[in-house]
């Protein structure tokens, strides 16, 4: 009789036991499954009706941003365009690409207020939209929200690109005529017409102003390292001529210590002069490079990021 007692009771305590560790498996079980928030792959069926609606809308979004992709990419070409025809002194085709430039930066603008507006017609994406839309759904809606952003800066930037390339385009006209009417001078100067040299030397400057004008403003994103040579050359030798014209034009053409001082130093600025006009097209490549240059590769990297948020796929 003990035997069998203890035999009931050592059954009975395994039963338990067994029964115990299934209750703690069910448990699990049932935590597990209320651990499964409706946005993850393991319950698909809690965000099938508001993926069904929303996934359309997202995929219209999406065309939106194909769209300003295509917008932003033939808004680089202009700037291309224009980099080209400035680097060439062609300042006609420089105008029209800045023209083109703009009209295609009105479309980037469209194009990104049509994604607004695109954006905002998706349904379940305001407040907690992780307690409605599959967790794929809603990652694909943020990176569509983060990519119309990044279009952001390039009113701004085009803006400057084109006062920048305007400001260029002009530096070579000033340069060439100030070496016309520092030339002009030289010849008025050895037919002793000081008078006249003096006056050609004063358009001379007048051109040397403007030129450093649009060279501090150049400054601000290009590099104007050549240009400030060429103007400082100049600058000199056309003291170093003013000097000698007004010692000649007081000494009334006769040669005196004064006039021989003048006449060394203008011989000695004169060395320091550009040889030829090839220098305008160093200059003219040296601010391309710079900033104008940097604007369009800004351009081009937003259309990059903006592809590769479409290449991120569904």
């Amino acid at each position: 009789m003990a035997l069998r007692e203890l035999l009931r009771t050592l059954v009975a305590g395994i039963a338990w036991l067994v029964l115990a560790a299934l209750l703690a498996l069910g448990s699990a079980g049932v935590a597990a499954a209320l651990n499964h928030t409706p946005g993850t792959a393991s319950r698909l069926e809690l965000t099938y009706a508001a993926d069904t609606a929303a996934k359309p809308a997202i995929d219209g979004a999406a065309a939106q941003l194909a769209g300003l992709a295509n917008a932003v990419d033939q808004l680089g070409v202009a700037g291309r365009d224009a980099l080209t025809s400035l680097v060439n002194g062609d300042t006609p085709a420089l105008q029209a690409a800045l023209d083109a430039g703009k009209a295609r930066l009105d479309s980037v603008n469209a194009t990104s207020d049509a994604l607004a507006g695109a954006l905002a017609a998706v349904p379940y994406v305001t407040g907690h939209s992780e307690l409605y839309l599959s967790t794929g759904l809603a990652a694909r809606y943020d990176r569509l929200v983060k990519a119309r952003t990044l279009v952001s800066g390039l009113a701004d930037n085009w803006t400057v690109f084109s006062e920048q390339a305007l400001d260029a385009s002009a530096v070579p006209a000033l340069l060439i005529g100030h070496d016309t009417n520092t030339a002009k001078a030289a010849r008025e100067g050895s037919a002793s017409h000081y008078a006249q040299a003096l006056k050609l030397l004063d358009a001379a400057d007048a051109s040397m102003a403007q030129a450093s004008a649009l060279r501090d403003r150049l400054a601000k994103k290009a590099d104007v390292t050549t240009l400030t040579a060429w103007l400082n050359a100049n600058a000199a030798y056309d003291a170093a001529l003013r000097n000698l014209y007004a010692t000649l034009r007081d000494a009334k053409g006769h040669v005196t210590s004064a006039v021989r001082k003048a006449f060394a130093a203008e011989q000695v600025a004169r060395q320091g002069l550009p040889k030829d006009t090839s220098g305008i097209v160093v200059i003219m490549n040296d601010i391309a490079r710079g900033g104008l240059n940097q604007a369009v590769i800004a351009i081009d990297t937003t259309k990059g990021l903006i592809s590769s948020v479409l290449g991120q796929g569904q």
